[in-house]
């Protein structure tokens, strides 16, 4: 068969599934995002070519909606419907001079393998690719390639039960029987979305009985042999989530809406697990007779987000949270105590001598005070406090809106003291101090960045007044010593 001929059945394809220039669907994005997380790249596409352009149906990254066809890389995959990788588009004669390769995204890397839908004489014919991208160079290995195949598989399925739909609406049965094997479909996706660690369940209505997948029993920690402890399932829930889920499956048996919950499970062993539960219901001739879900051991997913969180919002030499957290914690603090009716106050510190701790004794003596400073906020005197490193020397507080004017003056007189430090070492001495500033919300509207502007204009006519010492902004934009 001629290029020209099998081009022309690609793209008679195409058009029959009518996918192309639709929105997005969640779906289909879903898969990008899945492919992307799984190969460890920063883009990914499910990518349609017509006779002009490569069309995005999803897309992960800093891909354009869509791009001319020519010097695309899907354009290969697509043209010789077979699998491809490119290890650094650079450095392949093909590609290096793609504008897409010179240009944005600037794509170094690229794996692609055909997406196909089956006609009705049983013959698949290649719509498009499921690739992934990034803009730094690497190898695709044996298990890469299976997973974006399999992924593609995935694709298929969905394409293929968009097709099935469209050619179903000629009579009122075939749309009845497409629409069910499409949501069958929809939710063998959803299966295949958590396709590591996972099991699947289902409760029979009529019966009240649970039966389980290998894998479920897997996650339990229980022999796959002695059956389904259906009187004790709820019990490897502890509390509070054991109430959040039937909470959650009441809700789903009145309204009809699946969910998806976390929850911490303690296995058959005693050992602590994380878990994503995901439940919906199952009709047969319009009425519910079970309940069929998911349930996925997202320990190690769940370990990984909270350490990137808490890293996140840390400063890694004093574990403070650093300023991004401080902002959040402001803005929620400042709302909290605006529905209340109460003002907060908000410190800067700056400490004084600390150039001359880096300068005279090096920075392992600076980073060493620095870390006192963060062991003498985290006291038990300053629980009530949040404190936070800005950057630098720079340290900030927020009080609790219980903490009122009056008594804020032997909180920050502690604090002046709890930054009197000595650093010394090779026979060298050198003194720091800090200076704060202090501002209140009712003397900013509850505005954050006022505040902060108002606290750092406390904190530098203090240190010109005297460091060590501590001032407070005013309405009239003038300052009173506080302590010091």
């Amino acid at each position: 068969m001629r290029d020209s001929q099998r081009e022309a059945i690609r793209q008679k394809a195409l058009a029959e599934i009518a996918l192309l220039d639709t929105p997005p669907e969640r779906e289909f994005d879903a898969l990008a995002r899945l492919a992307r997380r799984m190969l460890g790249t920063s883009m990914s596409s499910i990518t349609l070519i017509d006779p002009e352009r490569q069309w995005f149906k999803a897309r992960c990254g800093p891909l354009a909606p869509s791009t001319a066809r020519g010097p695309a890389l899907c354009t290969a995959v697509f043209e010789s419907e077979a699998s491809m990788t490119v290890a650094d588009a650079r450095l392949d004669p093909r590609f290096a001079d793609s504008p897409f390769v010179t240009g944005a995204p600037h794509v170094r890397f690229y794996a692609g393998v055909p997406v196909r839908v089956r006609q009705l004489d049983g013959e698949q014919v290649t719509i498009g690719t499921l690739c992934v991208l990034d803009d730094e160079p690497r190898e695709a290995t044996a298990v890469d390639m299976e997973t974006l195949t399999e992924l593609a598989c995935l694709a298929e399925a969905l394409v293929d039960a968009r097709a099935v739909a469209l050619r179903a609406a000629e009579a009122a049965e075939q749309r009845r029987l497409a629409m069910e094997r499409l949501e069958r479909e929809r939710r063998q996706f959803k299966q295949a979305e958590r396709m590591a660690d996972m099991g699947s369940w289902r409760y029979d209505i009529g019966t009240n009985a649970t039966s389980w997948t290998d894998g479920v029993f897997a996650i339990h920690e229980l022999p796959i042999g002695g059956g389904v402890p259906n009187g004790e399932i709820m019990s490897f829930f502890p509390e509070p989530d054991r109430t959040a889920f039937l909470d959650a499956v009441m809700r789903t048996l009145d309204t009809g809406e699946p969910f998806e919950i976390d929850a911490d499970l303690v296995t058959a062993k005693g050992n602590a697990r994380r878990v994503r539960c995901s439940c919906e219901i199952e009709l047969s001739k319009g009425s519910p007779v079970a309940l069929i879900g998911l349930i996925q051991d997202i320990t190690e997913r769940h370990d990984l987000e909270e350490r990137l969180r808490r890293q996140a919002r840390t400063d890694d030499l004093t574990q403070l949270p650093n300023r991004a957290e401080f902002n959040r914690v402001l803005a929620k603090n400042l709302r909290d105590a605006k529905a209340i009716g109460r003002e907060l106050a908000v410190l800067l510190i700056d400490l004084d001598g600390f150039k001359s701790v880096n300068d005279v004794l090096g920075h392992a003596a600076g980073d060493d005070v620095l870390r006192r400073v963060a062991e003498r906020l985290r006291q038990p005197c300053h629980d009530a406090c949040f404190a936070a490193r800005l950057g630098g020397d720079e340290f900030a507080i927020v009080m609790p809106a219980e903490v009122g004017r009056s008594d804020l003056a032997p909180l920050v007189d502690r604090l002046l003291r709890d930054f009197d430090i000595v650093a010394s070492g090779s026979g060298h001495i050198v003194h720091v101090t800090g200076t704060v500033g202090i501002a209140w919300s009712s003397d900013a509207d509850g505005d954050g960045e006022a505040l902060l502007r108002q606290a750092d204009a406390a904190l530098y006519a203090a240190k010109r007044t005297r460091k060590g010492t501590a001032q407070t902004y005013r309405g009239d934009a003038s300052t009173f010593e506080l302590a010091g």
